[in-house]
């Protein structure tokens, strides 16, 4: 112990005899320290942070499936309580919807997420109150009988400023005022890791609620999500066979509405994020950790240079301690705890980085995660890998430079003759660190210009609409209590009004949002279709919509008439679909005047158009079917409002959003954007990948670029007795300069070929993140070797140049 006072106290001491060496030891490890920190912290938040609920291994997610085409469903509200009380696996299985009512409190109107949940969900989970209560039994007892809401701890703060004395006051949701019996305890958010509700809702207010209240009770309607707690001993798999085994009794008992579906479960630490999502939040997660990971390698790799050069320059002081009778085995010690040393400063300086790195980060979220949506606090986890990835770190780049000490020649270096100068026996070790460095970094470069390139694409997508001068109001009459007739009436007055204004030139409703997510789907069966695979088609996606939607959204119509006055809700439905559902379902003939049923809600439907496919929920989306409602024949109480202007929406948005609240002050407006800003929202992945990795391309290249100078630099002082020799015997400066080139630029190139390999070989990494452009895309790799050598070339003539200043009969004087 007293040996590692003595060490820790001399490496301090030598450090602080340098400090420019150092601080940029300290520099270059702390940002690739603070970088990685920075990234497990959000990681951590998002993938590895358990849900808070009691024992939560226990806890499983269930989803509904096909058995032709896997995918991640919810259910019915009939086959969840089939499934509740048939199964003998599940101690409690809960089921939940989500909604988004209307809020009026101390008059400011909002909309808010909430979820409407059963009578046991809060005893599946193990949650308790942190004030109040959760739901008693009698909350459940009669429908409409119990107006109670139990509050988010986010929500409780953020809107109610945390007041302990809110249990029992009174809110009021579309229309109808609630009593407030308990918040949740810190941290609870449901069982979502990103977005949670701001309120619970029991079940028995369902009727008053829920916008599609008159298909709770129809098995076909899959509108349900389901949690359950597995019975002691009982594993995941066993669970999953024994629910199937019930999913096929549903079957066979009610083939109309559950033929071809099955159940799966998933544990909660594989369901707390969206299982279609999850893969894409995973491997943009890994993308992340690996380009930070490459970041703190060039960081090593520079560090490494430094301490091998210092060893270097070290060499008689090594020598005369040897000689004096200090062991290898001390020597090699005491530089090992130099490097440890600098990475525990370096480490430190991460640590004031994660501090502020992640949050900062979460600034450029997208809109629809809240601020409160991860913990990005310094959790014990965090800490744990600042050290880990310290002390990994001071092995990693010191552990060369303590080798070489370990193994110095004593003679020579008393001497002070100059060892091995040229190199030419073997690759010396600082050019094998160029070689790392060159590699690592160009993997950067290249996955920020797949980013930047993939970024560019996603712009020029057409989404099939015109998406200039458009705005967007989302809000939802039902929840104000309109009736019908008050809806339509209140649509009508809408959009004359808003089309009376000055540079408006036309405005309509439609159930989806454009480049939206939600979305209500029907099953479609194709008259007259007998076909084996008939009943395993996929539900279609549709969208109900009001008088001029195609002319506002400019949708070109390809075949057919579009909705008219005249299709009212006493005359026959109709429809317009787009080309993919045309092609997919009346292939090689004309959809129009076909006809379709929607079994679900026994309804016909003519065909009367097809319009041109666009883009509904993603900008990289492939073509889906979908077809069209008029919203004159199946009204819908939540609705988009879009306007199309004559000039800049921005410049009128306020104005439209003040003649649509005028009309009712207590509607909560939502989601009040032009179209371009719900593009930047659709875009945010690319974006905030491009900007990342072109942050962290720039360090690693600027980190790279250092340590090829410096080596160079050194190299150039090493060899100042040969080039003065050579230019003695006639070398001219540019064959000098020639030469240093040649050597400096061949290890460059020995990386960028490693480089382009690698990146060939790792591009399923970005695989399934990029807009039309392809993880292999060769004009990228080429850009970015040629942009790194050409970097490369300019700082090894920088570095070259002081070989080309030598003074030939000085330097023999001096040698």
């Amino acid at each position: 112990m007293e040996n590692l006072r003595k060490d820790l106290r001399f490496a301090l001491r030598t450090l602080g005899k340098r400090p420019g060496f150092t601080a940029a030891a300290v520099l270059s490890l702390g940002l690739g320290i603070g970088a990685n920190t920075t990234v497990f912290t959000l990681v951590n938040a998002a993938f590895l942070q358990a849900v808070p609920v009691e024992d939560p291994g226990r806890v499983v997610v269930l989803y509904v499936s096909q058995k032709t085409a896997p995918a991640f469903q919810p259910i019915s509200y009939p086959n969840y309580e089939d499934v509740r009380q048939q199964n003998d696996v599940l101690s409690g299985l809960a089921a939940f919807q989500w909604l988004r009512p209307n809020l009026l409190h101390e008059g400011r109107p909002e909309r808010i997420f909430s979820q409407i949940v059963t009578d046991n969900y809060f005893q599946v989970l193990g949650v308790r109150a942190a004030l109040g209560r959760t739901f008693l039994p009698d909350d459940f007892v009669s429908s409409g009988g119990s107006p109670v809401v139990f509050l988010a701890d986010a929500f409780w703060k953020r809107r109610f400023g945390a007041d302990p004395a809110v249990v029992g006051r009174k809110i009021v949701l579309n229309g109808s005022q609630f009593t407030i019996v308990g918040v949740g305890p810190r941290g609870f958010k449901g069982t979502n890791t990103f977005n949670g509700p701001d309120l619970w809702i029991p079940m028995s207010m369902y009727d008053q609620l829920a916008p599609l209240r008159a298909y709770k009770e129809n098995r076909a309607w899959q509108m349900f999500e389901m949690l359950g707690r597995l019975k002691p001993a009982v594993p995941v798999a066993q669970a999953e066979a024994a629910l199937k085994t019930i999913a096929a009794r549903l079957e066979r008992e009610y083939p109309a509405d559950n033929k071809g579906l099955t159940l799966r479960v998933l544990p909660l630490a594989q369901a707390s994020i969206e299982p279609q999502q999850r893969a894409v939040y995973t491997r943009a997660g890994a993308l992340l950790t690996i380009i930070v990971g490459l970041l703190l390698l060039i960081a090593c790799s520079n560090v490494s240079s430094l301490l091998l050069t210092r060893g270097l320059e070290r060499r008689r002081e090594i020598a005369i301690r040897l000689s004096m009778g200090a062991g290898r085995t001390d020597l090699f010690r005491q530089i090992l705890i130099e490097s440890v040393v600098l990475a525990l400063l370096g480490g430190s300086l991460g640590v004031l980085i994660a501090v502020w790195g992640p949050r900062f980060l979460w600034r450029f979220r997208p809109p629809f995660f809240t601020e409160t949506a991860l913990d990005l606090g310094l959790s014990g986890r965090v800490l744990l890998f600042t050290l880990v990835a310290s002390v990994a770190t001071s092995l990693l780049f010191g552990l060369a430079p303590a080798l070489q000490a370990f193994r110095a020649d004593l003679v020579p270096a008393l001497k002070a003759q100059e060892a091995a100068s040229s190199g030419r026996r073997r690759l010396p070790l600082r050019h094998l660190l160029i070689i790392s460095q060159v590699t690592l970094s160009l993997l950067a470069l290249i996955g920020a210009g797949l980013f930047v390139r993939s970024l560019r694409s996603a712009q020029r997508i057409d989404p099939g609409f015109n998406t200039r001068n458009l705005i967007n109001i989302n809000f939802d009459v039902g929840g104000q209590g309109y009736g019908e007739g008050q809806g339509r009436d209140f649509y009508r007055r809408v959009i004359e009004r808003l089309e009376g204004l000055p540079g408006v030139v036309s405005a309509t409703v439609s159930s989806n949002r454009p480049l939206q997510r939600g979305a209500l789907y029907r099953s479609v069966r194709i008259a007259g279709d007998d076909s084996p695979d008939a009943d395993q088609r996929p539900p279609v996606r549709t969208n109900t919509v009001g008088p001029d939607y195609f002319r506002t959204l400019e949708i070109p119509l390809l075949q057919g008439r579009d909705f008219r006055d005249a299709d009212r809700p006493d005359t026959p439905l109709v429809a317009i679909v787009n080309e993919t559902m045309a092609k997919s379902y009346w292939p090689g003939r004309s959809p129009v005047g076909q006809r379709f049923r929607v079994p679900e809600e026994e309804l016909e439907i003519e065909v009367i158009g097809v319009a041109r496919d666009a883009k509904y929920i993603t900008l990289g989306e492939e073509p889906s079917p979908l077809f069209y409602l008029s919203m004159n024949q199946l009204f819908l109480p939540e609705v988009t409002l879009q306007v199309r202007t004559a000039g800049d929406p921005a410049a009128r948005l306020e104005t439209v959003r003040r003649e649509v609240q005028s009309m009712d002050k207590t509607l909560p407006l939502a989601l009040v954007q032009t179209m371009a800003e719900t593009i930047a929202v659709s875009l945010w992945g690319p974006r905030m990948g491009a900007a990342l990795l072109s942050l962290f391309g720039l360090l690693a290249l600027v980190l790279a670029i250092t340590g090829i100078y410096g080596v160079i630099s050194y190299s150039v002082n090493q060899r100042i007795r040969e080039i003065g020799i050579r230019m003695a015997l006639g070398a001219r400066r540019q064959d000098v300069l020639g030469m240093i080139l040649r050597q400096s630029m061949t290890v460059v190139g020995c990386g960028l070929a490693l480089g382009l390999l690698l990146a060939a070989a790792g591009g399923r990494i970005f695989a399934g993140l990029l807009y039309g452009a392809h993880s292999t895309d060769p004009r990228t790799f080429a850009e970015m070797a040629l942009i790194f050598a050409l970097v490369a070339l300019g700082a090894s003539l920088l570095a070259a140049r002081r070989g080309t200043r030598i003074d030939p009969a000085a330097t023999m004087r001096n040698q």
